[in-house]
């Protein structure tokens, strides 16, 4: 038996009104390696979103852009 640590990648999609945002995603993996076999109670995980300052910047246009699209005044502070 051995203790691994992996890191994959992987990307959400969320459809939100027809706006596709594509979060990008990093999770590492710790598990307990026993010949080809992994139990699910050695596996934990840690979840890194990449690039949360673009996700942000991304929602805060949809935004300004929903209320833009119907008239309205969008006052950010």
């Amino acid at each position: 038996m051995i203790w691994v640590v992996d890191k994959i990648k992987t990307r959400l999609v969320l459809d939100e009104a027809g706006l596709l945002l594509d979060v990008p995603i990093q999770v590492e993996i710790e598990y307990e390696l026993d010949g080809t076999r992994v139990r699910a109670s050695s596996a934990s995980k840690k979840i890194y979103f990449n690039h949360s300052r673009l996700v942000d910047e991304a929602v805060r246009r949809a935004i300004g852009s929903y209320f833009s699209t119907r008239g309205y005044l969008f006052e950010e502070v």
